[in-house]
Parts: C-alpha cells; structure tokens; sequence
C-alpha cells in the first residue's frame, strides 16, 4: 500500500513538470493518461507507430495544413470568378449581390479559422462539405462528359467545355481537402 501511495506522489509531482521527467512519469497532459507508444514500437508485440508531419509551433498535422490551402485556393477562386461575371454584366445594379459575396466569404473566413484553431465541429462541417460538393463537381463533370460525347457533329456543346473545365479541378481539390480532414492526424490533433 506504502508503494503505491510513492508511486502516486512521484507522478502527481512530474504532472505540473514540463520537463523530460514528465514523459518518463508517463503523463501526457493535464490529463493523466498512459504514455503513447514510441515510433521504434518499443512493446513487444506492437508495430510501430508512424509520426504524422508536422507543421508550425502548434504542431498541426501537414494534412490539416493542406486541407485548408485547397479549400481557400478553391474559395478565392471562385469569388474571383463570382466577381468577374459581375463585372462584366452589362445590366449592372448589382449591389445585392456583392453583398453576398463578402457575407459568405466572412463566413468562409470564420470556418477556415476554425480549422486552423482546431475546433471540432469545423473540421466534421468541412470535410463533409468538401467530400460532398467535390463528389458532386466529379460526377457533374462525368456526366457533361457524356452528353458532349453524344451530341450530334456540329452541336453547339462543345461550345461549353471552356466553361466547364474548372469543375473537375476543383472537385477534385474539394474531395482531396475532404478526405484530408478525415484522416486519423487530424482528428488526433483536434481531440477526437
């Protein structure tokens, strides 16, 4: 009994340490929790574990990091293409709608910034979005692709494919950014 009651001291001590004694007292955090297994795999049996990339102070995942890059490289693209049509639409009074696009690019900001802090909510919110429009984007370019293959010679379809080559890229970039947020370094991180 005498044992356990020193065992339990020397780690109640190592818990406000932020030294190397802390990692070997087995205490994660705030939190007492068992230690992770090194990357060597050092307990009999056990593969070895494989150490996400890391990016910046906070240590967020390279996955993460990507994830946001793409979804934002998505965004200002298509508020630059937003923005152009408006620009050049001759019947103007288009105040409305520019309105609308600062609105949702706020709301675009906050949920990127989320992401970036690591809430939760965001990061399910944003990777189902992403996976779903993104699926959608490669579907919808899937099945273009098979209406301008059956159109008759001399059709006017073909006319369209300029306007429709952005959407596989950005369906793709919209699933990748998806499925980026659902990996396991992502959810790790954010306290899943």
């Amino acid at each position: 009994m005498e044992d356990r009651g020193i065992t339990l001291a020397r780690a109640w001590e190592a818990h406000g340490d932020r030294s190397g004694a802390r990692q070997s007292a087995g205490v994660r955090s705030r939190v007492m929790l068992p230690p992770e297994p090194g990357p060597e795999g050092s307990e009999p049996g056990r593969a070895p574990v494989r150490r996400a990339r890391t990016v910046g102070r906070r240590g967020r995942p390279l996955s993460l990091v990507v994830a946001i890059l793409l979804f934002a490289a998505f965004w200002i693209c298509s508020v630059g293409t937003a923005m152009w049509g408006l620009a050049h639409d001759r019947k103007g009074g288009h105040g409305g709608d520019v309105a609308y696009i600062v609105f949702w690019t706020l709301v675009f900001a906050l949920m990127v910034w989320r992401l970036w802090r690591g809430g939760r909510v965001a990061i399910a919110f944003m990777s189902r979005v992403g996976t779903l429009i993104g699926g959608l984007c490669v579907v919808a370019t899937v099945a273009f692709a098979v209406l301008f293959a059956t159109d008759p010679p001399g059709g006017s379809a073909l006319d369209f494919v300029p306007y429709l080559l952005p959407t596989p890229v950005a369906g793709v970039a919209l699933l990748t950014a998806g499925l980026l947020l659902r990996r396991r370094e992502v959810s790790r991180w954010s306290g899943f």
